[in-house]
């Protein structure tokens, strides 16, 4: 085994494919920190200067206690250290959350550019480097594994010596994937020493942990394109045959099936439009409304005990638990939308590589998924915290109203007294933990093709 493997990773050697290959993963990934360096510059000091405003209104609202429950606060999610591994799609999605003491969220987006027209949709990171360019040289390294020896005449010669057919498919994969294994590392070694000299990101454990386990799902993203190639060649009859049911197969997983899956996961679970969802809230306002007494709008700002405050307080708590009601309730229909559809694309092994990365390096729409839940649970701490200012006021009638300060506490409070909402951190262990799935489906994925390319080269006629 040992010395076809050997033999194999020679023959690549000395081809043209593999200094080809490696001039294009040089060229790819010093183009990626270079573009990285410049973009994360832009997009720490945008979000710096997003975090001094928000602070800086806020100090600026703060007149009593009930003003601060009650004002919409802007939590920015921060740039992620290792956006040069992958920028899990975080472009496309909100990254900055709006929110009050009072039930109430949202979502807002900030490119953090300073003109967002140029922004291209895709930037040139690891993972895309590894997504399109390493899934394609996987095709070439072994789309003419075996009908390229039997039209040189060595495979019949190399199973002449009593070499098991399986042993010679093994060491031709582990030799296709130690190669592009070799390439990924030289290129992310060459990226890394760029980054470092640029002193834009700081290269702690943390993100040397996260790189190292990138470098493991490489291999079996690899290995599964790798084991597609191999199959396509023990399947057709010729070398330019096995090429394009290749490319067939690699444009299928990597267009077709996600725009496919998408339209099908939209037709099987729907999600209303957000101008039906409003329209509802207000049908269902105005019942609300109708259902208080007469008196309910009326307001007096010098008598804080005015019985009309209570009244109207209630039917503000209403209409925010109704608004809250709906959106949540809509917000989950977009999440099991997204999952659903995401299900929907694990037959193709680069959007599991996706989905994958996205978990290892807690970002994209599992790091704005946590941080949602997060920040439900911080705003029952935020609103007991304003409660309990609330109940050591004795001028105050305690009639919670999630709009105005009628009826709560107008007794002054600092902003360093205010709760802030930080993102939780994940460790590394936990990353792996989510991302193994993916791994087991990866290798589940690898595993049966190769499994049945040794099937098929079992019958295979070699002459």
């Amino acid at each position: 085994m040992k010395i076809l493997i050997i033999r194999e990773i020679q023959n690549f050697l000395y081809g043209l494919r593999f200094p080809i290959a490696l001039s294009i993963v040089l060229i790819m990934f010093i183009a990626s920190p270079l573009t990285y360096i410049s973009e994360q510059k832009e997009t720490v000091k945008k979000y710096n200067e997003l975090t001094s405003f928000h602070e800086q209104a806020l100090r600026n609202r703060i007149n009593n206690a009930t003003n601060v429950a009650t004002s919409w606060r802007s939590y920015q999610l921060p740039p992620r250290n290792s956006g040069f591994i992958s920028d899990c799609g975080e472009m496309n999605i909100p990254n900055t959350l709006i929110y009050t003491a009072f039930n109430k969220l949202g979502f807002e987006i900030n490119n953090a550019k300073s003109n967002p027209f140029i922004m291209p949709s895709n930037r040139i990171n690891w993972s895309f480097i590894i997504l399109i360019l390493f899934s394609f040289l996987a095709i070439i390294f072994s789309f003419d594994t075996i009908f390229g020896e039997r039209e040189q005449h060595t495979l019949s010669l190399c199973l002449s010596n009593s070499v098991k057919r399986g042993q010679l498919l093994i060491s031709k994969f582990i030799a296709i994937n130690a190669l592009l294994l070799m390439l990924a590392v030289i290129g992310t070694i060459v990226s890394i020493i760029i980054l470092m000299l640029s002193s834009t990101v700081n290269m702690n454990s943390e993100v040397f942990s996260e790189i190292g386990l990138f470098l493991l799902f490489i291999v079996f993203f690899t290995g599964s394109m790798t084991a597609i190639g191999m199959l396509t060649s023990v399947l057709c009859r010729n070398s330019n045959m096995s090429l394009l049911l290749s490319i067939s197969v690699w444009l299928l997983f990597l267009i077709a099936i996600p725009n496919i899956s998408k339209t099908i996961a939209i037709a099987f679970y729907p999600v209303e439009k957000e101008k039906i969802v409003w329209q509802k809230i207000e049908d269902k306002r105005k019942e609300i409304e109708a259902s208080f007494p007469d008196g309910k709008w009326m307001s007096k700002s010098n008598e804080p005990f005015a019985p009309e405050h209570k009244i109207r307080a209630e039917m503000l708590m209403a209409f925010d638990k109704n608004q809250a009601d709906f959106l949540d309730q809509h917000l989950r229909e977009q999440f099991l939308q997204t999952e659903k559809t995401r299900q929907w694309t694990w037959i193709s092994p680069l959007a599991v590589f996706e989905y994958g990365a996205e978990a290892l390096l807690d970002g994209g729409y599992l790091r704005l998924k946590k941080n949602h839940s997060d920040l439900q649970n911080f705003k029952i701490q935020y609103l007991q915290w304003f409660k309990d200012l609330d109940a050591k006021d004795d001028e105050s009638p305690h009639w919670y109203n999630p709009r105005e300060d009628y009826s709560t506490t107008k007794k002054p409070v600092s902003y360093e007294e205010i709760p802030q909402f930080v993102e939780r951190s994940t460790t590394i262990g936990e990353r792996l933990a989510e991302t193994m799935k993916y791994l087991a489906v990866m290798l589940v994925y690898m595993g049966v093709m190769f499994f049945a390319a040794v099937l098929r080269f079992e019958r295979y006629d070699v002459i």
